[in-house]
């Protein structure tokens, strides 16, 4: 997508954009990087003025590449160096380290004391070390997930000593970076069910802009420029109120609303559950970023795009990631059976009713076909008379026990 055609040249996103040429970063990086500049400078003082449920414009970025390619942790670097200055003007927290939950609950409480409303940026270039292996899968995702509606008013966490947590006028806004690796091996299906993926806008390259072997410090007259346009941008929208939609931008949005296509695959499903809202959200930062404060029928076709390809590269994600968690499930019960059977043989048939609540026959199968290959099993077939079909027997091998064997088995999957 050719992101600089998105936006005016001499708005904050096309200023952001030339700011970052000197960097090797990806070009999706820098664009939604950029919107998210836009979004931290609003922060809840702003919201699309949809009936019974208003859009707050508070963004989920996960920048996804591989380690060392798209510089996704200059992207973050630079987004937060953007915004800095301005969260403190306007009582927005910040964090950009490994925090608990109990301690972001906190955070939220303290703030809500101090200023009477709970804003908070987090910007970590690692994802990972942001949530942690256990903590992410355990709290972090479903945390997040209820701060991500922007609350008036959360009651809850705390300790015994400290009695429960009061935080009023949530808002949490989020740019993090990830592998693909990492998210394959930490997004199970129970963290894409609880809706945390749905609410995220996993933005994925592997191609800088173009190679730069000596980057150059970015202009500091462009740096001030774009820090006095967040300046203009968070006193406007402090002014002007809640986002309305233009009624040819409605009538747009409507007929995208009724005639888009439905999927089958989870991920996608949890998505388009809040796709509208997506679209909205990414329209309203849009018109902001114009200084049209309204959100026309433009604004909503190039949203549609925006999000149409967050979600078709999401979903190419997150599906292989859950083929691989079954496949995982299957050969870890597999392996057991096998393994705790020592030399003697397992009739295929009974072997398939151990798995079968993780596997289909034919990925069974296919499990079996791999294994035979890598020689981790034995297979030989039975006759027990003279009439029928023979019986498959399988029985496992030493190899059965080495180290590595599971991802050994995935990649052959792959």
């Amino acid at each position: 997508m050719q992101y600089h055609r998105l936006v005016p040249p001499d708005s904050f996103l096309g200023h952001y954009m030339i700011y970052m040429q000197t960097q090797e970063t990806a070009t999706a990086f820098d664009f939604w990087s950029g919107l998210w500049c836009i979004s931290s400078a609003c922060a809840r003082a702003t919201y699309v003025a949809r009936p019974r449920a208003p859009i707050y414009l508070n963004l989920f970025v996960v920048l996804v590449g591989e380690s060392g390619v798209a510089r996704k942790t200059t992207s973050v670097a630079m987004s937060t160096r953007c915004v800095r200055r301005l969260l403190g003007a306007h009582h927005v927290g910040h964090i950009d380290s490994k925090v608990t939950p109990e301690r972001l609950d906190q955070l939220l409480m303290e703030r809500t004391q101090e200023y009477g409303t709970a804003q908070i940026c987090i910007t970590c270039p690692e994802l990972a070390v942001f949530m942690g292996t256990e903590s992410y899968v355990a709290h972090m995702p479903i945390m997040l997930t209820d701060l991500y509606d922007c609350p008036d008013t959360r009651i809850g966490g705390g300790t015994v000593s400290r009695g429960s947590v009061l935080q009023e006028h949530v808002w949490v806004n989020l740019l993090s970076a990830s592998t693909p690796t990492w998210l394959l091996k930490t997004v199970n299906p129970n963290v894409i069910e609880g809706g945390f993926t749905s609410r995220c806008y996993f933005i994925i390259s592997n191609e800088p802009k173009r190679l730069i072997p000596w980057p150059e410090d970015p202009d500091p007259d462009l740096f001030k420029d774009l820090q006095d346009d967040l300046h203009i941008i968070a006193n406007e929208v402090r002014t002007r109120g809640p986002i309305h939609v233009t009624d040819t931008a409605m009538e747009r949005f409507r007929q995208w609303y009724a005639t888009r296509e439905r999927s089958i695959d989870p991920f996608k499903q949890s998505f388009e559950a809040r796709e509208d809202a997506h679209v909205l959200r990414v329209a309203a930062l849009l018109c902001i970023n114009d200084g049209s404060f309204a959100i026309k029928r433009g604004h909503v076709n190039i949203a549609i795009r925006l999000i149409s390809e967050v979600k078709v590269q999401s979903g190419a994600i997150f599906e292989t990631g859950e083929v691989r968690s079954k496949f995982a499930a299957g050969l870890d019960v597999l392996r057991a059976q096998l393994i705790s059977a020592g030399m003697d043989p397992i009739l295929r048939s009974q072997l398939y009713n151990k798995v079968r609540y993780h596997v289909s026959y034919q990925e069974f199968l296919t499990l079996l076909e791999v294994l035979h290959e890598i020689r981790a099993i034995q297979r030989f077939e039975v006759r027990t008379g003279e009439r029928g079909r023979p019986a498959e027997w399988v029985r496992g091998t030493n190899l059965l026990l080495a180290r590595g064997l599971g991802e050994s088995v995935l990649e052959r999957l792959a």
